[in-house]
């Protein structure tokens, strides 16, 4: 028992007493004040702050935490931390409690809590335990809502991935190049094109695929478009891993920071086929142009060949052939008739010829044809035609052209000799395997020599007219020779490098059916006395045609044009004195020629018997003549027993 105290001790006491009770109670106040102070700072921050039992209840959240997720403080008394994490995160922060209940620290921690209208909040913090005696009594964390980045990281991501998939899934070729030349990357159109795989790509620099012939201009170019922010346009070509040359068009621009360039960005066509195609689209301008020069060269120097063989017909027929004239004259009538082929050749170019076709095979006529030109030479050839050859339609004598033209230059190439190898196989396109050509049935026929090949410089031009490498040279028969097989709906190309074999390729379309046998010719019956009336503008032509009529028995009227033509032949029906045969020329310059002329004629007298003649021979009209009402063809130049066989004809 204590001894007891005298009343000023117990004064001091009591006053002692609250002294400490005022002290304490200050001390509780300014821990309050503290602790409100915190509870507002901690209310007022932007992170989102918690604590929770170890058993995950809650047992705090600040202000931006419940405004974030919406949770209110009466629906957290209800819930623990597990009933708000994103199932497929309540593995990992499982795992995560585990960690926190040893003792350790997680100073990164992302997770998805589920807001209370659904909505999922990423948030990314620190998490830490709070111990006491060795014992776990809460945790706490801070975190930040990641959401907005997260989403914007997302969105990017996914932009990126849009738009590395519409580089890598577009036809044009997308090249991104360092300033040394040196690529960055390069789309999947890109690789495809030139053969490079994409683990080649960073060893490559531009510079490894520009054409030799075209590297001067390049580095030029290249140096343009990094110093120079502007959009330059870019045409070259480019050399692809196995060797081909692919011409490229197309757009670069380069980057810059702080005045450097970063990288250079160019999208690119390959404009290889287009370029042929301009290519043969020129060689067809070209070959139009001459063609209507040709075509009305050859029409008149037709006219003056059948003045001069039909005088020489007339005058053969005059002569004793026993006389050393006879042989002048057969001489000349051979220069005349080879003087005729030069025409045909003219006529090729025309733009309203069109070749007289017939189904018919090719085997005979390509082995007739080339074996008559190596007459004499040094120079064979060998045959490799398959057997079952498909038909084609076409101009017998044109396709003989063709083959003789190759040949003769496949000689030239050879002046020591050698051999020419002629193959010839059924071929089926598919689509686009040659833009110019549609799909369907072709025969192939490949000349190919062993001579001295064509420069790659000459290459391009080697069928336009008047292109010659040689001396002697007319540079007409390969540009006759394309014009041919264009006409025929064909294909002709050539491959070829110097010191090395040169081919030439054909592909003719091919029909399905039947080639007709030629007929044996009966023999020519000879021509009664008949009335016939020309009709022709070229009065050295009227003259000729009409002494050669008169001297096998037939009476002759002439008319320069069609109109003239058409009033003759009415008033011969009228008078009781028809005409038998009329002859027509087809082209009248300023006039009515035959065409406008027969539709006139029939409507007057279906049964009129009318020949149609020309000097373009391989004009539409020609070929087909008894679409048109004709009875008979007879092109121009004609001789002697020309127009004794076509009235001949006509009469039977």
């Amino acid at each position: 028992m204590p001894a007891t105290l005298s009343p000023e001790e117990l004064l001091y006491t009591i006053k002692e007493l609250e002294e400490k009770n005022r002290q304490l109670v200050q001390k509780n106040e300014k821990l309050a004040e503290e602790r409100d102070c915190c509870r507002l700072l901690i209310d007022s921050a932007s992170d989102l702050i918690h604590s929770v039992t170890p058993e995950g209840a809650f047992l705090y959240t600040n202000q931006a935490w419940r405004d974030t997720l919406g949770y209110t403080e009466e629906d957290i008394r209800h819930l623990s931390l597990m009933d708000i994490v994103d199932k497929n995160c309540k593995g990992k922060c499982t795992q995560i409690f585990n960690c926190l209940m040893k003792g350790e620290k997680i100073d990164r921690n992302t997770t998805t809590l589920i807001a209370r209208n659904g909505d999922s909040i990423i948030v990314e913090g620190r998490c830490s335990t709070h111990f006491e005696n060795g014992r776990p009594l809460f945790m706490t964390a801070i975190f930040r809502n990641m959401s907005d980045q997260t989403r914007n990281e997302l969105a990017l991501l996914q932009s990126e991935k849009r738009y590395k998939d519409l580089f890598e899934n577009s036809s044009d070729l997308i090249q991104i190049v360092h300033p040394n030349g040196n690529f960055l990357y390069v789309n999947r159109a890109w690789r495809e094109t030139f053969g490079y795989k994409e683990e080649e790509i960073a060893t490559l620099s531009i510079f490894d695929l520009i054409a030799d012939d075209c590297q001067d201009h390049c580095q030029n170019t290249f140096q343009q478009v990094i110093n120079d922010p502007k959009l330059h346009y870019i045409d070259t070509v480019f050399t692809t891993k196995d060797g081909r040359q692919v011409f490229i068009e197309g757009n670069a621009i380069c980057n810059f920071e702080n005045g450097k360039p970063l990288f250079t960005q160019c999208i690119f066509r390959d404009v290889t086929e287009k370029k042929k195609m301009i290519e043969e689209l020129i060689k067809a301008q070209k070959l139009e142009s001459l063609g209507v020069l040709a075509g009305g060269i050859a029409h008149d120097f037709n006219n003056l060949l059948t003045a001069i063989l039909g005088n020489i017909s007339l005058a053969k027929m005059h002569t004793n052939p026993q006389d050393a004239i006879a042989d002048y004259l057969y001489k000349t009538e051979k220069a005349s008739i080879r003087a005729q082929g030069l025409t045909k050749q003219l006529l090729t170019f025309s733009k309203g010829g069109a070749p007289i076709k017939k189904v018919t095979t090719i085997t005979e006529l390509i082995k007739d044809s080339t074996s008559f030109v190596l007459r004499g030479s040094k120079v064979k050839c060998e045959y490799h035609l398959d057997q079952d050859l498909w038909a084609v339609e076409a101009d017998e004598g044109q396709l003989s052209q063709v083959a003789q033209n190759l040949v003769i230059n496949a000689r030239q190439a050879m002046p020591d000799g050698g051999t020419i190898t002629i193959r010839a196989t059924n071929k089926t396109l598919t689509r686009d395997e040659f833009p110019s050509l549609p799909p369907g049935n072709y025969i192939e026929i490949l000349f190919q020599d062993h001579g001295t090949g064509i420069p790659q410089e000459h290459l391009s031009r080697i069928f336009d007219p008047y292109f010659s490498s040689k001396s002697t040279g007319t540079g007409l028969g390969l540009a006759i020779s394309y014009s041919i097989i264009k006409n025929h709906g064909g294909l002709i190309t050539v491959s070829s490098e110097p010191g090395q074999d040169t081919i030439f390729s054909i592909l003719l379309p091919a029909i399905q059916g039947h080639v007709p046998q030629p007929q044996r010719q009966d023999d020519l019956h000879k021509i009664d006395s008949r009335k016939i009336l020309i009709m022709d503008d070229d009065q050295t032509v009227r003259e000729i045609a009409a002494s050669m009529l008169t001297f096998i028995g037939c009476s002759v009227e002439e008319a320069e044009d069609g109109k003239k033509a058409i009033d003759l032949y009415n008033k011969a029906r009228q008078d009781g004195a028809p005409f038998d045969i009329v002859i027509m020329d087809l082209t009248i310059p300023g006039g009515m020629g035959g065409k406008e002329a027969i539709a006139a004629l029939l409507a007057v007298d279906p049964k009129a018997k009318v020949i149609v003649s020309s000097g373009y021979a391989n004009d539409p009209i020609m070929a087909n003549h008894k679409l048109y009402g004709f009875c008979g063809v007879l092109p121009k130049p004609f001789k002697m027993d020309d127009l004794n066989r076509v009235l001949a004809s006509v009469i039977e």
